[in-house]
């Protein structure tokens, strides 16, 4: 399948988009900023984003978005954590909540964080490189808060990647696609036994969700370890979600962009795909229906409209080539490279 000129340089805005925030940090306890490297490194700011960064590796998985997304950067983090008493006492780190987190005696429903494994544990794999000690040096000093602490910055780099959840939802509204297209549902009561995957339709299911909990339903893993691979958590084997977009995870977007989208077309009755055409228009035979549907597609699977450029090469570079051998096989190429387009992937 082949791919528009604008994938490449849109997929290297997408990896300097995820990678932002995986920056080098600088030692904890001070030094000079690492050289101009073009770009490959980021200072940290001050004394507090030693620490963020820091700490990142082993918190960001859990606390880059939702209710506390204190990784989420610079002002997230000293706004939400660090000159919070609930979390960060000054000069006392004992009684800091971040640092009884850390070693494992916070009081409460979770005593420890990260899930899973121990701070201390990470810090010995080399995972993480910021100690405990180094942590509790840094309250003991903390410094004072900024004056626009409170401020929002416009500034500040906010995109991020769709979660796993995000796909799997998000990619079966736009697609007009149900669980029932890919599971057997014929026993009433399938939800509560166990229950076959339609064969080839590439199903892609938490292994926390119900049904299908702890793969007992399931009657493919594959379903589970696609999940796992789009960076998705489990909750019943402490792994969070990988906030990342490596390799694994971009494998598992084109399988599943391609199975989906041809499940999407060959669905009887779904327009999802194919609004203003059907399998029986073609290019020399309806080619403003062709254009149309084109369009429609871009703004649908990416919120905007497509300029002209972009598509003239969608229509030449993918749908064109593909046509040559089936309609279906135009639009189901149209439809998966739009669900690897950066716009599509990040939030």
């Amino acid at each position: 399948m082949r791919t528009p000129r604008w994938m490449p340089r849109t997929a290297a805005l997408l990896c300097l988009a995820l990678t932002v925030g995986a920056c080098t940090e600088k030692p904890p306890g001070g030094g000079p900023n690492p050289p101009d490297d073009g770009g490959t490194t980021c200072a940290p700011e001050n004394r507090n984003d030693e620490i963020r960064l820091g700490l990142a590796p082993a918190c960001e998985g859990c606390h880059l978005t939702g209710n506390k997304p204190f990784f989420a950067s610079l002002t997230a983090f000293e706004n939400g954590l660090v000159y919070d008493e609930r979390y960060v006492k000054p000069g006392d780190p004992d009684n800091s909540l971040l640092v009884q987190l850390l070693v494992g005696n916070a009081p409460g429903s979770y005593p420890q964080m990260p899930l899973g494994q121990r701070y201390d544990e990470l810090v010995a794999s080399g995972h993480v490189t910021l100690t405990t000690e180094q942590v509790k040096a840094w309250i003991r000093e903390l410094p004072p808060p900024p004056g626009r602490l409170e401020a929002a910055d416009p500034k500040e780099f906010t995109v991020r990647r769709l979660s796993a959840e995000e796909m799997v939802v998000s990619l079966m509204d736009q697609l007009g696609l149900v669980l029932e297209d890919f599971v057997s549902t014929t026993d009433p009561n399938w939800r509560n036994k166990a229950y076959v995957v339609n064969g080839g339709k590439l199903f892609v299911w938490p292994g926390d969700w119900s049904p299908g909990i702890s793969t007992e339903y399931v009657s493919d893993s594959r379903s589970v370890e696609r999940f796992d691979a789009l960076g998705g958590g489990n909750s019943l084997v402490y792994r969070k979600k990988d906030v990342g977009f490596g390799p694994s995870a971009a494998q598992t977007l084109v399988q599943m962009s391609q199975a989906w989208c041809a499940r999407a077309v060959d669905k009887r009755g779904n327009t999802a795909v194919l609004r203003y055409v059907t399998l029986a228009d073609t290019s020399a035979k309806n080619p403003d229906a062709v254009q149309k549907n084109l369009r429609a597609l871009y703004l649908r699977m990416l919120g905007q409209p497509p300029s002209e450029a972009e598509a003239k090469q969608l229509f030449e570079q993918v749908y064109l080539p593909l046509e040559a051998q089936s309609a279906r096989l135009g639009w189901i190429g149209v439809c998966a490279s739009l669900i690897r387009h950066p716009l599509w992937l990040t939030y």
